[in-house]
Parts: structure tokens; sequence; C-alpha cells
């Protein structure tokens, strides 16, 4: 619990500032094109996200090998990206909006990457199901709480409650125990299963574009065809509803994994989040939204928590792993970088708004399915010693 509660500040503002509060703020300082600007600010904000973090995890490796604390590396990057939200505060341009949602992110998901390797630095090998679960516990508990937070205030305040999430959680850094003692620096770290290593990062990829796609309009189909006017709380309470779903079962299907072939696991984990894409394609009814978002969340806990154990199984041994889970990460990312565009060109190109979005989160729910069937090509696990 004390190596995961940083989560809770860290997805506080993950979940809240790009799905909510920069679409909120864009209808506010560019209501003409705000699709379009949106788009722009969302490749951006990806492109940032894949190429820095790497860099970050090679950095961190290279002083940790050299008696550094990854926990004090932590606590500087997030330091700031503090600084860049309270400058998102200020600014009342499209332009100012998108170079501090750079910076914040850029930052928050670089401090990410080089504090989940404490995860396989302290935590023995057969608990990593469970700690990954937990980890996924604390990491939608942020979820919900930025949502509906981000729904339920204005954008600005909003703002100052992530950056407020953020400092809050990062005194839980004074808790968490000190990794090991570095062993002897390698030349070069070792692939244990490329095969796995690349099936894991091409499954992840399809759920990551599927979530991308739809994520991020979300906001604005709530605005834009179902006409209801706080477009804001709608998205917080109904993403809400879907995280409380994957709350139990991130640390349910966490701790099966254990047991059972994390590849099974993480393969039934996408049934439900692909069922609840296509019935937001096929039944966008306000009415019964919620029950699509908890059949969503209920899958979308499993996926996300015991797909990073099942990377894991498969990354490059530990005396690298900051760098490596960030080029993990970085390769797995990369729809991010392209999705924008693809979903606005999908609703842009629709004979009208909702039979575009309709296409969007079916096309979502496609990505879901196919990121499940690639799971079950990498090998079956191992026994690992007790």
């Amino acid at each position: 619990m004390a190596i995961n509660a940083l989560w809770v500040g860290i997805h506080f503002q993950d979940a809240a500032l790009m799905a909510i509060i920069v679409p909120a703020l864009l209808l506010q300082i560019a209501p003409d094109n705000h699709t379009k600007v949106l788009a722009a600010i969302s490749t951006a904000v990806a492109i940032g996200t894949a190429v820095v973090p790497p860099f970050a995890g090679a950095i961190s490796d290279r002083l940790r090998r050299e008696g550094g604390d990854r926990r004090i590396q932590t606590g500087l990057v997030l330091a700031v990206d503090a600084i860049a939200l309270l400058a998102m505060y200020y600014v009342r341009s499209a332009f100012g909006l998108g170079v501090t949602a750079v910076a914040a992110m850029t930052a928050v998901v670089s401090g990410s990457v080089i504090y989940q390797v404490l995860l396989p630095e302290i935590v023995p090998r057969r608990f990593w199901g469970a700690a990954a679960g937990y980890r996924g516990a604390m990491t939608l508990v942020g979820t919900i709480i930025g949502l509906l937070l981000g729904a339920l205030l204005p954008p600005h305040r909003a703002l100052l409650g992530a950056m407020a999430g953020v400092v809050g959680s990062a005194l839980t850094l004074l808790f968490v125990p000190a990794s090991p003692p570095a062993g002897a620096p390698r030349e070069r770290a070792h692939v244990r299963d490329r095969h796995d290593l690349i099936v894991t990062l091409i499954a992840r990829a399809w759920i990551v574009l599927g979530m991308t796609l739809l994520t991020t309009y979300v906001l604005y189909f709530f605005h834009d065809v179902l006409g209801i006017t706080n477009a804001s709380a709608s998205t917080g309470l109904v993403a809400g509803a879907a995280m409380l779903g994957a709350v139990v079962s991130s640390v349910v299907v966490g701790i099966v994994s254990d047991r059972l072939d994390r590849r099974l696991t993480v393969f039934l984990s996408g049934l439900p989040m692909t069922a609840a894409a296509l019935g937001f394609a096929l039944i966008p009814d306000p009415h019964i939204v919620f029950v699509w978002s908890l059949l969503f969340g209920l899958g979308y806990g499993g996926v996300f928590s015991v797909g990073w154990a099942l990377a894991l199984d498969s990354v490059p041994e530990l005396g690298d792993v900051a760098r490596d889970l960030g080029i993990w990460g970085t390769l797995s990312n990369l729809p991010m970088v392209v999705a924008p565009a693809i979903g606005a060109a999908i609703i842009t190109g629709a004979p009208n708004a909702s039979a575009g979005y309709r296409l969007l989160f079916a096309s979502a729910g496609a990505c879901f399915l196919l990121g499940s069937l690639t799971v079950l090509a990498t090998h079956k696990p191992k026994a690992v010693p007790r």
C-alpha cells in the first residue's frame, strides 16, 4: 500500500486533465474549433509523453547504479509537474494551454516511469500480480477522484485540485522503503523473451488506441450529440462509474493472475471493454450509459493492472528496468500520437455527428478485441520459484 499510494495523486491528474479540464477550457478559449484544437494539443501531449520518458528512465538507471535514490528523482520530476499545472492556471490562450499541458503530462509520465520500477525492485516476483492489482486499485481511486472533481468543479479550480493532489501524494514518498543496493553495472540488458516483449507491446498498443479514441472526444459526445449542457459533469460521472467497477476487478484479477495464466486473465478482461464500447455505439442512450460504463470498468481494471504484470514477465532484466519500461511504454503508447487525428477524421467524415461518434465507439471496441486476442500469442508462462 505504501509503495502504491503515490498513484492516487498521479492519476488524479492523468484522468482529469486531458479528458475533462483541457476540453472544458477549450470550450471557453476556442469555442468555434474546439475539436481541431483539442486534436492538436492531444497529439503534442502524446508526442511528449512518448519521447521523453525513456530518457528519464535511462538517466534514473544510471543514477541508481551510482547510488541514486529513485524516490528523490520522482519527487523532483513531480515538482516540475506541479509548476506546469500552476502555470496552466494563468494561461488564457490555446497555445499557452497546449505548452503547459505538454509540460505537465510529460513530467507526470516521466515520474511514473521512474517510480514504477520500485515495485519489481522491492516486491518478490511471485507477488508481482498482486502488487500490480493494488497498483491498479490505487490508480483507479485517483482516477475516480480526478474525474469527479473535474466534473463538479470549474476547470480552473479543478486544475488547482490536480496540483494539490500531486503535491500531497508526493509526500507518501517519505514512507516508501529504499530499493536494495544496485548490483554491478552491466554492459547491456538481456531480454528474457523477445517474442513476448513484442507481443505485449502490440497488444497494449491496440488497447491504448481504443482508449484514446474513446476518451479524447467523450466530453464532446455529451455536448455535441446528446445536447447535455454540463458536459464536464456527465463525463466525470460516467467515467467515475466505470472506475468504481475497475477498482474491484483490479485487485481481484491481480491476485488471481498470480495463480492462473496471466494471458487468459488479460484476454477475458478485454471482453467486457469490447462489449461496452459496442454498447455506446449501438445504444448511446443517456439513461443507460452508466450500464456500459460499469461493464467497461470491470474489464479495464484487469487489463491495465495484470497487463502491466504480464509485461514485467517479459521485459529485460532489472539492471536497466526504468529505461526498458520507459521504452515499452513509449512504443506501446505510440497510438496516442495518431489517435486524436484518427478520431477527428472519423467524426468529421461521417454524415452527421451522431453517426461519427457511433463509428468512433465501434472502432474503439474493435481495438479492444484485437488487443485482447493478441495477448494470447504470448508464450505460456513458466513456473515462478517461491
